[in-house]
């Protein structure tokens, strides 16, 4: 039987993501994981306040895992963030443990309870 490459490499970007410049290994935060944010750049408008916790969306297959949704307490997707943004920004209060990263066949995120 042939291999189907495609599948194999979305598989393999289930776990980790090349980051810029592609040196280094980061590692994809699951959907449905909940984010807090723990640092501000100075240059933001006032739009996020430090505390502010978001859930983790469902990535986009179009996008890829490097194009983060941010889902607010209202379960509206707010913002888009990449991987290495957000791991220098926030930190991760709960961690999900969502397999599928598409979220095919999966509900519409809701609002934080």
């Amino acid at each position: 039987m042939k291999r189907n490459r495609s599948i194999e490499r979305v598989l393999a970007w289930k776990m980790f993501f090349w980051g810029p410049e592609y040196k280094t290994l980061v590692s994809i935060i699951p959907p449905l994981s909940v984010v807090r944010l723990i640092k501000r750049d100075p240059n933001w408008d006032g739009e996020l306040q430090l505390g502010d916790t978001f859930r983790i969306g469902y990535y986009s297959v179009q996008d890829g895992p490097n194009c983060i949704w941010l889902v607010d307490a209202a379960g509206r997707y707010n913002q888009t963030w990449d991987q290495q943004t957000i791991h220098e920004y926030f930190e991760v209060v709960e961690m999900s443990d969502e397999t599928d990263i598409f979220g095919n066949f999966r509900p519409q995120i809701g609002p934080l309870p």
